[in-house]
């Protein structure tokens, strides 16, 4: 599970490390986003985790640690600014419950693969075969608000928005409309 390749992911846990995130974001053309609560562990389910990746960086935020979230909602408002998501719906609900964010300008694997006709939709087994990643889903059922987390839960976390970018790129381009040049 663990990419010695990989650099760590950056862990915000503090309003510097928030308001730095919330620049590095708004700058981005396309970023990746996943949540993950603790929905199995609790009566009043909460996002515990929030991933972000961008073209050359992985973020795991932490928005148990902090008293407000309110910088990233322009990031998520922003219709110049592409948000990836794999399963956006219940990713979407949960961001506008806990947070009251509206995500615009939205892309979502899932759809885009379903859409394509590929026989597998789930992210492990689309990440296994476009990029020979294999994804330990067992840390899926976790207890997100059990702090610290594990390495293995920090790797799990990452992964699951790492690869979202070059992913949403891949099925771009296949679903664009082929030229036929015998036209011309």
């Amino acid at each position: 599970m663990l990419d010695p390749d990989l650099p760590p992911p950056v862990w915000v846990d503090t309003p510097a490390g928030l308001a730095a995130l919330a620049a590095a974001l708004a700058a981005q053309p396309v970023i990746a986003v996943d949540t993950e609560s603790n929905s199995l562990h609790a009566y009043r389910e909460q996002v515990c985790l929030i991933q972000f990746s961008t073209s050359i960086t992985d973020y795991v935020l932490d928005p148990l640690a902090l008293a407000a979230l309110s910088s990233l909602a322009p990031v998520f408002a922003n219709i110049t600014i592409e948000k990836v998501f794999h399963a956006a719906e219940y990713d979407l609900i949960c961001l506008r419950r806990d947070f009251g964010w509206q995500v615009c300008l939205l892309f979502d694997t899932m759809v885009a693969v379903r859409t394509l006709g590929w026989p597998q939709n789930g992210l492990a087994s689309v990440l296994e075969s476009q990029f020979g990643v294999k994804l330990n889903k067992r840390h899926q059922r976790a207890n997100w608000a059990a702090r610290p987390l594990s390495p293995d839960q920090l790797a799990y976390a990452r992964l699951d928005t790492h690869y979202l970018i070059p992913l949403r790129d891949k099925l771009a381009a296949e679903s664009l409309p082929r030229q036929r040049f015998g036209d011309l």
